[in-house]
This record gives structure tokens, C-alpha cells and sequence, in this order.
């Protein structure tokens, strides 16, 4: 097992991940019906939609794809130019740090370093720093700026979005995260996750992507296994919340959503129609369901099983669903 000490961010854990989709009223039905997650606020003018377990506020977002058209958020901020979210696929990563202290601190040492940035943005309830790993995968470093985030936002929302500027003011130093979140469950849906844990990619590259993800992302390499990379946050209740695995090119996985245990997954194969399930995978670590969304996008749900993981053991299960 290796640790890392982060020279420029140090997330607790994946707040969550945001997708691309290419009809964001049919991908909002799968997920909120079939899946599970709760609405927990839209967006209309940007054509988004975001889901959740209440954990935080939102562990599943979704943009409808730009077909090239640029759109703003508040103030006239350019947030989604149409040069890109033209496919549907990963839209970001979202990294969530403790306070606003350290992501200001990351943020200055990023300049220090001569390490570009995205953008800076207020989210009304976060503040967040954006940036290209070197595949080209977006990832945003943020913190909450609001403990009660329903307060703020719910149903549909108007613009969100505005600039931050990180040096304007002397930054917080408390964590505003919710301590205590308030789970929700859609109870006629067949799944009832209780939150996101990891997310999968995989890349042609993966040293560098270790690189990137250690010392400029801050997570710590937690285990190796048939070349397969685990990485955490300083949260000690997730084993892990992300996996790259090697493969011919860079491409995304799937997001990895926890449930309760396996009578609760059992309900779900039961319930779920053929025509939703890719698959269901049995092995000694975990039981996975995984599911195609109506963009092709896969999604996992699983339950962790007790014996270690040992990949080389998977037998015709392919290394990307294993891990």
C-alpha cells in the first residue's frame, strides 16, 4: 500500500459525477424511476438536472450535450462553450474538500506552479476550482459554502452559476459539508442507493494519470492489483472513490453507487426489466448490478462482500466490471 502527501489539493471524497447526456428529460426518468435518485434541483436554462441520495447535494448531475451552442450562466459567465459536451459520455469529477481554505491554498499553489485552470466559479452552495487531467477528463475541486443546501436549492432554479475569485476575500476555514445528511429514496423505484462511492476510467496512460491524481489531485493510492489503481480521500468511510484501469485508449467507466445490502439488490434484479439490466456480476469482493442507461452510459450498484480483492481471480468477468 503506498500513501501520498498532496502538494496541491486533498480531497475527503468524490462529491459526485457529472454526465453528458443527449436527452436530459429521458435520462433524468431512467435515473430518478429506475435508479432510485432523487431530484433534488434543476437548472432549465442550462438543460441540467440534479440527483441525489441526499448525501450532498447532488451525486449525479446531467447536462443535456451543447450540439455546439454556447450557454452562460449568471452575469453573463460563460459556463458551457458549444466547442465542447458535444457527445455524450463524462461531463467532470467532482472532488470535495474540506473548507474553502484549502481549496484556495490548492488553488494558489496551482498558480505557483504555473498549472492551468479551467475556471473559478460560485455555485451558490460550493465554490470550485476546474481542470484537465492529462486525458482529458475534467475534474472539479470544490467546497460547500452552505450547510443547509435544500435551503438554497430546490425544484427549478435559476441561473446558478457566477465567477469566483478565489483571492478576493480571506477564505473560511470551517467545513460546510453536512455532518448528518438526510437520506431520501424514491420508494417506487427498484434501487435505493445510499450514495455514490467511486467512479471508474480507464486510460492507455495510467502512470501518468497516477501522477496527476496523487500529486495534483491529492488522493492517496490505497491498492494495485493486475495493474489496476485505487484511489481514496482522507474520508474514512469509502475504501475508495476512484479506479483507473488500463486499457487501449482513455475512455469512461461507470459511476459505483452502494446499496444497503444484498436482500435489497436481490429486490432490485427482481423489479428491474431485462431490457435495463447489462449485467450482474458475481464475486467473492462485492455483487454488482450494472445497468445501460438510454445514452449507452453504464452505472454500477453493488454491495462490498468480505473476502479481499483479488483481480487475477475474476474469471471471464472483464477487468472493467471486476474492479
Amino acid at each position: 500500500m503506498a500513501t501520498h502527501q498532496a502538494e496541491f489539493f486533498h480531497p475527503r471524497r468524490l462529491g459526485h459525477v457529472n454526465l453528458w447526456v443527449e436527452d436530459l428529460a429521458r435520462s433524468e426518468r431512467f435515473y430518478n424511476e429506475q435508479c432510485g435518485l432523487t431530484v433534488e434541483f434543476t437548472e432549465p436554462d442550462l438543460i441540467a438536472t440534479f440527483l441525489g441520495t441526499g448525501q450532498t447535494p447532488h451525486d449525479l448531475g446531467m447536462i443535456q450535450t451543447t450540439n455546439g451552442i454556447d450557454r452562460f450562466g449568471r452575469d453573463g459567465i460563460l459556463q458551457l462553450p458549444g466547442s465542447i459536451g458535444q457527445q455524450v459520455g463524462l461531463n467532470h469529477l467532482a472532488w470535495e474538500l474540506e473548507n474553502e481554505a484549502d481549496l484556495v491554498a490548492g488553488f494558489k499553489r496551482l498558480q505557483d506552479h504555473a498549472i492551468e485552470t479551467d475556471m473559478t466559479v460560485d455555485h451558490q452552495v460550493a465554490h470550485s476550482v476546474y481542470l484537465f487531467d492529462p486525458d482529458g477528463n475534467y475534474n472539479e475541486f470544490y467546497c460547500d459554502t452552505v450547510q443547509n443546501w435544500r435551503e438554497v436549492l430546490h425544484g427549478e432554479m435559476d441561473l446558478i452559476t457566477s465567477h469566483w475569485d478565489p483571492l478576493s476575500a480571506e477564505p473560511f476555514v470551517e467545513g460546510r459539508y453536512e455532518r448528518h445528511p438526510q437520506l431520501r429514496i424514491v420508494d417506487a423505484a427498484p434501487l435505493h442507493p445510499q450514495r455514490v462511492t467511486h467512479a471508474v476510467i480507464q486510460s492507455a496512460n495510467v502512470d501518468r494519470l497516477v501522477d496527476f491524481y496523487t500529486r495534483i489531485a491529492g488522493l492517496t493510492v490505497v491498492a494495485r492489483d493486475c495493474e489496476v489503481v485505487y484511489f481514496s480521500g482522507s474520508h474514512a468511510s469509502y475504501n475508495y472513490n476512484l479506479v483507473i484501469v488500463p486499457a487501449p485508449s482513455a475512455a469512461y467507466g461507470h459511476a459505483a453507487f452502494q446499496i444497503a445490502d444484498e436482500s435489497a439488490l436481490d429486490s432490485a434484479i427482481e423489479k428491474l426489466s431485462d431490457n435495463s439490466v447489462f449485467d450482474v456480476i458475481e464475486l467473492p469482493w462485492k455483487r454488482s448490478l450494472f445497468l445501460t442507461d438510454p445514452d449507452g452510459l453504464t452505472s454500477e450498484w453493488y454491495v462490498s462482500r468480505a473476502a479481499p480483492r483479488e483481480l487475477r481471480k475474476r474469471g471471464d468477468v472483464a477487468l472493467l466490471l471486476a474492479s
